[in-house]
């Protein structure tokens, strides 16, 4: 059974008794104890538990205690078998002697014990100073009195309000209708549109945030508020943790206000998060809904917020991603509850598989709200641990050295993630995914389709 088989990883899994909450089970797996007894003997001879040297300290306790017990005709000891680090997998030629699932349960109960180590998390190896100068909002005066951005689709059932109309109207009157009330984000309507006196019976909504794309639909969403400012430069504190694949953690990247607007208009719409393929799963523990930039409104926090992520993407990480109506919404997620967390992942390609045209090339996470405890954000198959604070953006490339050609190698596990269980508090984070090449035709989910064989 190869190491990095996703399926055989769950297929595993599925027999392998709960540990530490990871699973259905509330009960820690009999291993467990040892793992974390090893893991907390390092972390008092190194003074952490983070990266290669921590990994490696807790892998030469379980082999000694493993050759001991032994020697001395016992089975009291973890199953290990020596491994590699950077990233960490099983040694060439050692994964079958014990079976894939003690590296897969080592490094998850590894997961577990760091994940409950308090520390301040990794250090950067360097800094430098990012400068941003966001785009002039109103270029020429232009969109200066434009109330309404056009978006050819539906908005979605519920949130409807009524305004007093009584009965077809034209988009001009459906407009000054709801620019005077204060609680209409937009309106939709189903029709083939006419000249400026053809009237549609118009529906008027309180929310206007996803546009379904849809033949024979209309959809006016009513813009942010905000001024034809001249905008300054940016200069934002970038901690470098990781060179290749690239780690970087950007400081105070959006504004307490910003932050405020988008928890409180995204927590109220929030269901349980689901995982790749959907459906609802306890290796995910949260709560999410996505948020979309419409990139028409430069006034919006979430469209400000997407732009300044892709031109960090751009101008500090080295990659070539634009915003456009086809690239991934941004995912707002809520960690509430004790124990919820997000197990080991990977975002894209992280098993040295070569690059295709339009799947995700990075990821970025900014957090509003942290936890008061638990809650990191950690590499686990690097040793990277994130303690993230409020206002901070954690960046990630899935490629060594920024290439992005069709055909390069991509990241072979540095990137594998891991939300840790929330103990105390609550944890918001924005999450967005990169891709090169997207385009409204052939728009992010044309690409899923198509890696899956589906196009």
């Amino acid at each position: 059974m190869p190491w990095w088989c996703p399926l055989c990883l769950l297929l595993s899994l599925s027999a392998v008794q709960g540990f530490g909450g990871l699973y259905e089970s509330t009960d820690a797996h009999p291993q467990e104890a040892r793992v974390d007894a090893a893991g907390r003997r390092c972390k008092a001879t190194l003074g952490h538990a983070l990266g290669d040297a921590w990994i490696g300290c807790v892998i030469d306790e379980l082999l000694a205690e493993q050759e001991a017990a032994k020697a001395a005709g016992s089975d009291a000891y973890f199953p290990i078998v020596p491994h590699d680090l950077s990233p960490l997998r099983p040694k060439a030629g050692t994964a079958r002697e014990t079976g894939y699932h003690h590296h897969d349960l080592f490094k998850n109960l590894l997961r577990n014990c760091s994940c409950d180590i308090d520390e301040v998390g990794s250090s950067a190896v360097r800094q430098e100073t990012w400068t941003y100068l966001p785009p002039d909002p109103c270029p020429d005066g232009a969109g200066a009195g434009t109330a309404f951005s056009y978006k050819a689709g539906f908005l979605p059932a519920g949130n409807d309000l009524s305004l007093g109309e009584t009965g077809p109207l034209t988009e001009a009157q459906a407009q000054e209708l709801c620019l005077a009330s204060k609680a209409c984000a937009g309106f939709t309507f189903q029709a083939q549109r006419g000249g400026p006196n053809s009237k549609y019976n118009m529906i008027f909504k309180s929310e206007s945030d996803d546009v379904t794309p849809a033949s024979g639909w209309h959809t006016f969403k009513r813009r942010s508020n905000g001024e034809c400012v001249v905008p300054k430069p940016i200069p934002y504190v970038v901690d470098v943790l990781r060179e290749s694949p690239p780690v970087f953690i950007v400081n105070d990247f959006i504004t307490p206000a910003d932050c405020e607007h988008m928890t409180g208009h995204t927590i109220p719409k929030m269901g349980r998060s689901v995982v790749g393929g959907g459906g609802t799963s306890s290796w995910r523990q949260s709560y999410s809904v996505n948020m979309a930039p419409d990139f028409d409104d430069p006034f919006s926090p979430v469209t400000a917020l997407a732009r300044r992520k892709f031109a960090f993407a751009r101008q500090f990480a080295g990659y070539s991603t634009v915003e456009g109506d086809g690239q991934e919404p941004i995912n707002a997620v809520y960690y509430k509850d004790n124990g919820d967390q997000y197990r080991p992942h990977c975002d894209g390609e992280c098993n040295g598989g070569r690059y295709s045209f339009g799947s995700r090339i990075a990821t970025s996470l900014v957090y509003c709200d942290v936890a008061d405890q638990g809650g990191h954000t950690l590499f686990t198959r690097s040793g990277l641990k994130i303690v993230p604070k409020s206002r901070q953006m954690l960046f990630f490339g899935y490629f060594f050295n920024g290439s992005t050609a069709v055909g390069d190698k991509m990241d072979d596990g540095h990137t594998e993630h891991s939300g840790c269980p929330l103990r105390k508090g609550h944890k918001w984070i924005a999450t967005m995914w990169f891709r090169e090449g997207v385009t409204a035709e052939k728009d992010w989910q044309y690409y899923s389709r198509k890696s899956r064989g589906g196009v």
